[in-house]
């Protein structure tokens, strides 16, 4: 009889079979790669973005010591199955930077290494925060330098009431490697620059005045560049208040094998994305320009903008400063330069012709 009581109390505190070690283990293991989490972002400044792509996984961490407990009940088992998948879809994200949720940070990896390397690189991409951007501060006073020697901007010129475009670019490293190049130069001003270049060129050439800022503000963090952009997007309008459009001159980042490419005059040449941040508190004025656009283009050159645009849920690109701010893709890293000064022609060709209608 006691032999009996004693296998019957064995049995019910029996120990952890293998499968419940390995999953004790592996929660153990997403919970470290959490906390860790954490320690980066505190010391990095990226706190909001780990916890919001937490709370976008709806992850309930109190679930994790509740894992393999004795005595829960079956339906309690689907809920837990639900919180291993989102413990590994954490787990994946902290230990590579591909966040399940957006397809394109399974191939951010391949074309884009920021220093930061490619685990933190997915909240950047995150769909609900798309760009680290900080607060809005406004207004932002400046002091420009003697000599421009902090912003690199074009001095102010006589005819500064004849600017109507004023470009940068968020992101200068940017390049085209469809002819073989590379598909960023950190620290520089890459090919997305020349393009911008040439958009300032065409537009002069038809009529309207412009001005383009070779600022650099990828180089110490690309996560950060509209931190340093800002900046310069509001010296622009501080110094040419004249200026109707401030354009961001990107190139798109695609998975491997996507063209983005259309004939124009017998020319091969680069399709344009319009991207529009939502969390600009007038985006639908940013918005409308964009349709009226993209309309122009549609009807002088047909395929020419990519007809829908991308929204950011919680991205604002610098658009908060000017109902005539916009973000323009030119491309993808799979273009060659020349495409994108093709589209770049093109795209200015309608913008001059928005202009003097307006």
């Amino acid at each position: 009889m006691l032999r009996e009581d004693f296998y019957r109390q064995k049995k019910h505190f029996r120990i952890w079979r293998v499968r419940e070690w390995a999953r004790g283990f592996l929660l153990g293991l997403v919970s470290i790669l959490i906390i860790l989490g954490l320690v980066y972002a505190f010391r990095s400044g990226s706190s909001r973005q780990l916890i919001g792509f937490l709370t976008q996984q709806s992850f309930p961490f109190e679930a994790i010591l509740m894992e393999g407990a004795p005595g829960f009940s079956q339906p309690e088992r689907a809920r837990l199955d639900l919180i291993r998948n989102q413990g590994a879809a954490v787990s994946m994200f902290l230990l590579t930077g591909v966040n399940i949720a957006d397809p394109r940070t399974f191939f951010l990896g391949y074309f884009s290494s920021p220093p930061q390397g490619p685990a933190w690189l997915g909240w950047a991409y995150n769909p609900n925060d798309p760009e680290f951007e900080g607060p809005i501060l406004e207004p932002i006073e400046l002091q420009q330098p003697e000599g421009n020697t902090e912003f690199n901007l074009p001095m102010p010129v006589a005819g500064a009431k004849e600017i109507g475009v004023g470009i940068y670019n968020t992101h200068n490293s940017e390049c085209y490697a469809g002819d073989g190049g590379p598909d960023h130069r950190f620290g520089e001003n890459g090919d997305v620059v020349t393009v911008g270049e040439t958009l300032k060129k065409i537009l002069g050439q038809n009529g309207i005045g412009a001005v383009h800022s070779l600022q650099i503000h990828d180089a110490v963090d690309y996560m950060k560049a509209y931190s340093k952009s800002i900046v310069t997007a509001t010296q622009l309008i501080k110094d040419y208040p004249s200026m109707k459009l401030l354009i961001d001159v990107h190139r798109n980042g695609l998975p491997p094998g996507v063209q983005s490419s259309i004939t124009i005059k017998g020319q091969s040449v680069s399709r344009v994305l319009v991207v529009i941040g939502k969390k600009n508190p007038h985006w639908q004025k940013n918005e409308a320009l964009a349709k009226e656009l993209i309309a122009l283009g549609e009807k002088k050159y047909p395929g020419l903008f990519l007809p829908n645009i991308n929204y950011a849920a919680d991205a604002r690109y610098n658009q908060h400063l000017s109902d005539g701010a916009l973000l323009l893709e030119f491309g993808s890293q799979y273009n060659t330069l020349g495409e994108s000064n093709g589209a770049a022609e093109a795209v200015a060709e309608i913008l001059a012709d928005y202009l003097k209608k307006s």
